[in-house]
Parts: C-alpha cells; structure tokens; sequence
C-alpha cells in the first residue's frame, strides 16, 4: 500500500510539472517568441536646442538615438520609440545600424506656436534623459544683389536681380514667396518662389523709358525686407553746340543733340532750355522737342551783357556752355564771290574769310575744320598772324570733308567767331541708293493712310572718300503699284547732312504679289542716278497664340497664380505691337471627389472623380430654369478664377495674361481661356482648355492634407446629387 502511494505522488507530480513546467518556445524568448531587449542605456542628441517657428523644409532638428547594452556596447537591429510632447518626429527607419545609432527628424509643421517640446527615446527597458528644443520666431534674412549697377539707357541690357533668403542660421530657405519691385523700369519675375538655393531671380529693364535716372528695387518676405538696391539707367549723352562768342546784336544757332547708350538718337524727347541773360528761343518756332535726328535748334540773340551761360536739361541729363558777348563790332565772316555772308560752302572750293573793325595791328585765324591758306587760290597754308589794316584782313577756307567748321578769329585780346557748314555737292559720279521700311504692309481701308512704308534715299558724291551729298534733289516716282497707293507730297526731296531724303508710300486697299510695289528714287542733277525698291502690301492677318510653363505663383496663401505669354504675328510672323487684347475664362467641368497620398512617395491625387458640366449652359451668369441640375440653388461650378482682362503687346508682340484662383480648386474645375484681339479690321482669336495646377509642395507630404482634399463641390458619384 506504501509502495503504490508514493508511485501515484509520483504520478500527480509529474503531471504537474508537465503542466507548469513551461514546455513550447526556445530559450531566450519570452511567451511571444521575442527575443528581450539587451539595452540598457539610451542616449538622446539633437543637433539644434532651437527650431524655428515656420516649420519650413530645411528647418528640421535632426535627433540621434544610441543604444547600448550594460557593457557600453553599441546594439544593432534594437527598435527604438520616440516621445515628444509636440511637433513631428519622423518615421523613417527606427532600428539601430551598426553603430547603435537611429536618425530621425523633428518638425514643428503646422503649429508655429512659440513653445518648448520635450522628447525622449526608448528602448526595451532602457530610456533615455529628456532632451527639449525651444521654437523660437523665424524671422528669415533676405539679401537683394544686382549683377550690375547700371541699366543702358539703350535697352541693349538688361541688369539680373536676385533675392536670397535665409534663416537665422544662414541656411538657404526653399519655398518662399518673395516680392519683387521696382519704382520704375520693368521688372520681371518668372518664379516669386525661391528654389532649392534659397534664391528668386529678376530681370529688371528700362522699360521703354530712356530716362537717366535711379531705379530703386526693393525686396520683401513675411517677416523680413531686403535693403533695397539702386540701378542707374545711364549712358545718355546730351550735347550742346554754340559759338563761344557773339557780338552784341548778333543773332547764333544752339544745337542740342541727344542720344541713348548706344548712340542712337532719342527722338520726340522734351528739351528745356535757358539763358542767364538773353533771348533763347526755338528756332522757327515749334514745341521744344527732339526730332528724329535727336536735335533741337535754338535760336540766341545775344542783346547785351558780356557774358552768358546757356543751359539745357533732357531725359535727366544737364549741358551748358559759355558764351562770350562782344561789344565791339570785331566779326570775322565767310563771303562768297559776290562778296555776300554764307553759311555753307561745297568742300574743295576756296572761301573768303572777311575779318573787320578788329582791335590792334595783328589778327590770328583758325578753323576747327580744314586749313586756313593765305592765298585765292588756297595752295599756301597760313602759318601765322595777318597785319590788319585798318582793323580788316583778308584769309581763305577750304575743307577736303563735309561737316560744320568754326572759325575764330582773335586780335587785341578779343575773339570772334563764326560758322560755316562745308558739304559734298553733286558730281557727275554721284551715286544714290533707296530703302524701304517695313517691306511688308496692310492695306488701308477707305479713308485710312495708317498703313504706310518709309524710303530712304541716299546720295553720295562718288569720290574715292565716298561723302554724303547735302542739298541734292531727289525725285520719287511709282513704277508699279497694283494696291492703288500713292507717295505723301512733295514727292520731290532734298537731302539733308547725312544724305539722305526721305518720303513715305501709303498702301491703297488691294493686296499685290510679293515685291509688287516698285518705287524709284532719281538725282536730278549731276550724274542722274536712279535706284528702285520693291515692297509687298498684304492682308494684315493676325495670329494669337499663348502657352505657360511649369510654375506657379503664389500670390497668397490662400491662391495660386498662372501666367500665359501671349504672343501676336502677322501672316509673315512679323511681331504686332500695340495690340488690345481681352482674355476671358468659363468653366467647363467642375468635378466631385476627393484626394488620398499614393504610398509610399506619394504625392495626393484623386482616388474618386466624377465630372459635372457647368450648369449655365448659356454663360450668362444668370440662374435660369432648367440650369440648376444639381438642385442646390446655385450655379455650379460659379467662376472662381479672375483672368487679366485687358493687355498690350509690346514691342516684341509679347503680353502676359494671369489667372488666380483659389488653391483648393485645383483638380476640380476646367476653365476654357479665351484671347481675342484686332488689329487693321482684322481680328483673331485663341481659346485653351486649362486644367487649374497647384504647387508640387503642397501635395507631397503625408502628414499634411493639401488645399481641396475634399472636392469643393461635394464627394457624390452623381451629378445631380449636390453632396
């Protein structure tokens, strides 16, 4: 009986064991099959106690968490867990490498609340000591850098703006919107958004305003203003010609000459003009305007007084000169054979210079063009003074160029002076030449002389120097002309000091073939020489396109901005300036839906869409019956996008039209742009479906919803249903 029940103890305890013993798993893993965490320190490093308040990609703290077992060493493929008390941490890969280490970042995205987060990490058992990091405002830097601080007045460059932000660490700042402006010029932005280098670039230009003048440019972001930088538009010349003395009485001419940059003259330009003692007045009358040599000639009589200062001003630049008013009647002149003052001469001939009532014995003369000679026939050269007798003297001029020579006479220790223009004159070898400009022009509609070309003739005398020819008479005939056209009058011109005459033809109302024109320029005189030019006069068609690239702007936070370049030819491609344009959008689908992030990159996109059609099938803007398919009261989709309506090519036929319209429309509304302008009774038209886009950076990340995550228009599968 003892024997079996100490067999039957043996039994039940047994059971027992094989009940409670904890058969099932290997060593070293607990009830889940897990092997226990090793760590026993957890180690927590930012690499910034500050972060800024905007929350801005690059503005991250990164945190680094190490992890080791009791013996210090690093653990590798231990998961560690990050707690923070606000912010973002990261998820990207929370196991150790093979330095104990897990990398993550923290962001403070959405909530620009000024405040102090605390984190911690964990491992196993092991935690780590709480670290903070204080948000604190983000106030960017913003530089402003011009690659020039001169702008040509010519327009032949332009100076390149660039805008750099920054935060208060001196890293670059992707992402933000920089206004850019000038107080005069044009500047132009392409991005007002900054690019991965921090940096919004301009190009700033004249802006068809030669004007010397500073320009100032200025540049601003939330929170933050640039200094701002100044660019002088320069390189304008102002130049004034007058005789450096007169008599008292005498009457003499003030040219004024401008010019841009690049020398070309500015013509229509408004001149003033002073005197500090005299008459100083427009010659022959007439505005006080350049013409389209540049020049103004004005008139200075020279009343009294012994010295004057005659200042003139034009497009922000300043010239003076001095006058010397003398009271004698000491005058040195220029005769002619007839023993008659002349104020111009044919170059290779020999002039009288007369020299009277000059004070002392002696009178010295020069010429600031060709060679004063002492004799008739103007074969020896004056190598000095002239005895006067009783105050007069006798020397002779002579100029193998054309152009304006002064002549200064000085005796007793007074000076005089006068001027005479020398010029080529016709000659038997006499050449002419004639252009047309533009080639190509529209017909004029009946009444109408807008459509016209201008000829250019130029004479020069055939001479192995080749001169310009002044004063010749040039006669423009048409040879044929199947447009009905005619010449403006008089058809008979004389050339000025560059040679040239000049009339215009006018287009009649029918189209010719290509060079279908022929007008001729004939030299009455001397050799005859004629020359012919051709010209086409065509239906001035008008072609409209326009296109966008692949930004967008962000006028606020709320809205997004496209440009389209506008561009306007003609049949030939020829650039149309100065044409009106209008730009109009409609809707033409709204669409109900809603977006999701595409794993694992992303970005958001519609996961359900469904296009409605505008319901105001009459684009009237007015609820009508039958419109309101839906059924909520209202027209949908309405019109939320405004269109630039009104733009002017400039002179490269170029124009910008831009929609803005709010951000959480895009991917649910369709608009069609439409561009219509005229020109010559000629009108055109250009119409474009646009789909609405936003900016790549508000649809990438995960963790933030982007505007219109939920369509405006509803979430149904139904058109007529208005949810």
């Amino acid at each position: 009986m003892n024997k079996f029940t100490g067999w039957l103890a043996s039994l039940a305890c047994a059971g027992l064991l094989a009940a409670c013993g904890g058969g099932g798993g290997s060593p070293g893993t607990n009830s889940s099959g897990v092997a226990p965490s090793k760590a026993a320190s957890v180690t927590l490093t930012a690499d910034a106690t500050t972060i800024a308040s905007s929350g801005l990609d690059g503005t991250e703290v990164t945190l680094t968490a190490i992890v080791k077992d009791s013996g210090g060493n690093a653990l590798v493929g231990e998961t560690v867990s990050f707690s923070t008390s606000s912010g973002t941490i990261t998820s990207t890969n929370r196991t150790t490498n093979t330095s104990g280490q897990v990398v993550e970042k923290l962001s403070v995205k959405g909530d620009s609340s000024l405040r102090t987060i605390t984190i911690t990490a964990s491992a196993g058992n092991a935690k780590s000591s709480a670290i903070t990091v204080q948000v604190v405002n983000a106030v960017p830097t913003l530089t402003l850098t011009a690659d020039s601080g001169t702008l040509p007045s010519g327009g032949t460059k332009d100076v390149t703006v660039t805008a750099l932000v920054r935060d208060a660490n001196n890293n670059v700042v992707p992402n933000i919107t920089v206004s850019l402006k000038s107080d005069s010029g044009s500047l132009s932005v392409t991005n007002a958004v900054t690019n991965a280098q921090g940096v919004v670039t301009g190009t700033l230009g004249i802006g068809g305003d030669a004007t010397s003048r500073d320009i100032k440019v200025s540049a601003s972001v939330t929170g933050a203003a640039a200094t701002p930088i100044v660019v002088r538009v320069s390189g304008n010349v102002l130049t004034l010609s007058a005789a450096p003395s007169i008599s008292v009485g005498a009457s003499t001419d003030v040219t004024v000459k401008l010019v841009d940059s690049a020398g070309n003259p500015l013509v229509g330009k408004p001149v003033t003009y002073s005197s500090n003692a005299n008459s100083l007045t427009v010659k022959d009358g007439g505005s006080a305007v350049t013409n389209s040599g540049g020049q103004l000639v004005l008139s200075y009589t020279a009343s009294g007084g012994t010295a004057d200062v005659v200042s003139v001003k034009a497009m922000g630049e300043l010239a003076s000169t001095g006058i010397t008013i003398n009271s004698s009647t000491f005058a040195v002149r220029v005769l002619d054979g007839s023993g008659n003052v002349e104020a111009s001469a044919a170059i290779g001939g020999c002039q009288q210079v007369a020299v009277t009532n000059a004070p002392g014995s002696s009178v010295t003369i020069s010429t600031s063009r060709g060679t004063v000679y002492s004799n008739a026939s103007c074969s020896a050269a004056l190598s000095g003074a002239l005895g006067l007798s009783g105050g007069a003297a006798t020397a002779y001029v002579n100029a193998t160029g054309p152009g304006v020579a002064t002549l200064t006479a000085n005796a007793g220790g007074q000076t005089t002076q006068t001027v005479l223009e020398f010029y080529a004159p016709v000659t038997s070898v006499s050449t002419i030449t004639l252009q047309v400009d533009p080639a190509i022009i529209g017909t004029n509609a009946a009444g109408s002389t807008s459509e016209q070309a201008t000829l250019r003739a130029v004479v020069r005398d055939g001479t192995a120097q080749n001169n310009l020819v002044k004063n010749a008479t040039v006669s423009f005939s048409i040879l044929s002309d199947p447009s009905g056209g005619k010449l403006t009058e008089p058809s008979v011109a004389t050339t000025g000091a560059d040679g040239a005459a000049s009339t215009n033809f006018i287009a009649g109302s029918s189209v010719t073939p290509t060079g279908g024109v022929r007008i001729q320029a004939r030299l009455i005189g001397g050799s005859n020489a004629a020359a012919t030019a051709t010209l086409t006069v065509a239906q001035k068609s008008l072609f409209i396109s326009a296109g966008t690239g692949n930004t967008v702007l962000t006028p606020s936070s709320t809205t997004y901005q496209m440009d389209y370049v506008v561009i306007v030819t003609d049949a030939t491609g020829n650039a149309v300036r100065n044409v009106n344009l209008t730009a109009a959008v409609l809707p033409t689908f709204y669409y109900k839906g809603a977006l999701a992030y595409t794993a694992p990159t992303g970005p958001w996109e519609p996961v359900s869409r469904t296009a409605c059609a505008n319901e105001d099938l009459n684009n009237n803007g007015i609820l009508d019956a039958g419109e309101d398919f839906n059924g909520n009261g209202v027209l949908d989709p309405g019109i939320p996008v405004t269109v630039t309506p009104t733009v002017t090519t400039d002179s490269t036929g170029r124009a910008t039209v831009s929609l803005v319209y709010p951000r959480d429309r895009v991917y649910w509304l369709d608009v069609n742009l439409t561009i219509q302008g005229a020109t010559q009774g000629t009108e055109s038209r250009y119409t474009s479906l646009v789909h609405l886009i936003g900016l790549s950076g508000d649809y990438s990340s995960q963790n933030v919803r982007p505007p219109g995550a939920t369509s405006p228009y509803g979430v149904s599968t139904t058109c007529s249903n208005p949810q």
